[in-house]
């Protein structure tokens, strides 16, 4: 059955690590921006797919500015176990919510997300073919669309017992993408030179989060060692600091803070 609740729906795409942290994360972020964590999914565990109740698309583009936890947030149309499960889902959802995105003048391209599993291209197609009772009347646009739609395919967790069908499809609008390349920007690998309070760079934005922290607080950290665990503040806007303890750790990273 697909996933019963209200239709301001959206399907958060996580990253595959620091699992422990990721809920925490989100629901942090969710009550810094003014929301409230909600959802009608049981468990989340260690599953990349989440389905959550968010007041506002504002709201879930706040969240995806900080998250790095979350690889994309998508407003969510359809659910289900099964592709007729899925088309059921799509055909209830309200049309005046899609017209503003399908319209004759807009451009757009639809994507396909798997895990667990790599489609061959005719698959990937032959899926997309299968959504034509969609009301689409904009051009497609591969390169620059104004909107861009997805299928997500959950084929569980287990690489070696795959089954055959997957065990939930999604299909939502994107709206936005978290931070995680400011985990790879600010890799220790990149640093001029490393100490032993090193901290990891997607840890350290996981703790600015956890904290809410926000321009203007004032953040301690008697333990600030090689600058490493302030990192995550400096990105978040709570960027007032010692001009020669900055000057610092601006030489010990090879791509700048205060960008």
């Amino acid at each position: 059955m697909a996933l019963p609740g209200p239709l301001n729906r959206y399907l958060l795409l996580m990253a595959q690590e620091h699992l422990e942290f990721r809920l925490p994360e989100i629901k942090s972020l969710l009550s810094l921006f003014g929301g409230h964590f909600t959802s009608s999914q049981e468990t989340y565990g260690k599953s990349p797919f989440w389905v959550l109740n968010i007041p506002s698309e504002d709201i879930a583009r706040n969240l995806m500015k900080r998250t790095v936890c979350a690889k994309s947030i998508f407003e969510l149309w359809g659910h289900g176990k099964s592709p007729e499960e899925l088309y059921s889902s799509l055909k209830n959802y309200p049309v005046e919510k899609m017209v503003p995105f399908l319209h004759s003048d807009s451009t757009y391209k639809i994507k396909i997300h798997t895990f667990n599993k790599t489609l061959t291209q005719e698959e990937k197609v032959k899926r997309i073919d299968a959504l034509e009772f969609l009301p689409f009347e904009g051009k497609v646009n591969l390169k620059k669309p104004q909107h861009i739609f997805s299928i997500l395919e959950d084929y569980g967790l287990d690489p070696n017992c795959i089954p055959e069908n997957p065990h939930n499809i999604y299909f939502g609008r994107w709206i936005a993408d978290g931070q995680r390349e400011l985990i790879e920007s600010y890799s220790v690998k990149k640093r001029h030179f490393i100490g032993n309070t090193s901290m990891d760079a997607g840890l350290s934005f996981i703790m600015a989060n956890h904290g809410k922290v926000k321009e203007n607080d004032i953040v301690f950290d008697p333990f600030v060692g090689t600058v490493y665990s302030i990192l995550g503040l400096l990105k978040t806007h709570s960027n007032q600091m010692d001009k020669v303890l900055f000057k610092e750790a601006q030489e010990s990273f090879s791509v700048p803070l205060d960008n």
